[in-house]
């Protein structure tokens, strides 16, 4: 077994900023394109943009002592359905709405949970990126272990079909009869509208993180299961 490598607090803010850094410049990039008339490089640099903030987000859970700084960890942090798995927490954890109707409804449903529920896609994103993926890479078990019962969105995210969006925006996809599946011009501007809000959303919340001003009653939630769920090692 290999040697925990257990690295300074100062290390790790040096690499949290070098990953917000990042964020920030291919978001910065993104904006350049906003006025061409093929959106889909906007969309892609947007969505790396996300997965880079959901790595920062892991290293400063690394930096809580919740991660293990380990190779199933570092893996996880290059595994684009893990990030995207992590930033379905930090969207839970966020807590945006539209208008004030969105806010009482997401309120009231947080009272009727309590503090050990989470809603499905949530449940879901938790026990896939425990289980799923890191504890197979922990054990080299090839049985899930976890609850199959999961939400669709949870389950599109790991299987990695929903980083076929991401690809899609920047491939032409073949079909199996040689025909065009798809092309990089099927990108909205309403979705790199909401794609870009978000991607801001994830900045603002782990510059937060990082101060250690990030709170609510959603943010504890899921930080104490992300601490329970790492903090035994799955069977093997």
């Amino acid at each position: 077994m290999s040697r925990l490598i257990v690295p300074s607090p100062k290390t790790l803010i040096k690499t949290i900023a070098a990953c917000v850094e990042n964020a920030e410049r291919l978001l910065a990039d993104a904006d350049m394109f906003e006025f061409e008339k093929l959106k889909s490089t906007r969309l892609y640099l947007i969505l790396i943009a996300q997965e880079e903030l959901a790595k920062a987000f892991m290293l400063i859970l690394v930096s809580f002592g919740i991660f293990p700084l380990s190779r199933p960890i570092l893996r996880a942090m290059n595994d684009h359905s893990c990030k995207q798995l992590v930033g379905m927490l930090m969207d839970y954890m966020i807590m945006h709405w539209e208008d004030i109707e969105d806010a009482r409804r997401m309120i009231s449903e947080d009272l009727d949970m309590g503090d050990h529920h989470f809603p499905i896609d949530v449940a879901s994103a938790l026990d896939l990126l425990r289980y799923e993926k890191i504890a197979r890479w922990e054990t080299g078990n090839h049985v899930y272990v976890g609850d199959l019962n999961h939400s669709p969105a949870a389950h599109k995210v790991a299987s990695g079909k929903y980083d076929r969006r991401k690809q899609d925006a920047l491939y032409v996809r073949v079909n199996p009869d040689g025909s065009i599946g798809g092309t990089p011009l099927k990108v909205t501007d309403a979705e790199v509208k909401d794609e870009a809000e978000r991607a801001s959303r994830y900045c603002y919340f782990v510059k937060e993180s990082m101060a250690g001003k990030a709170s609510g009653l959603r943010y504890e939630k899921t930080v104490a299961a992300l601490k329970m769920l790492f903090g035994h090692h799955p069977p093997i």
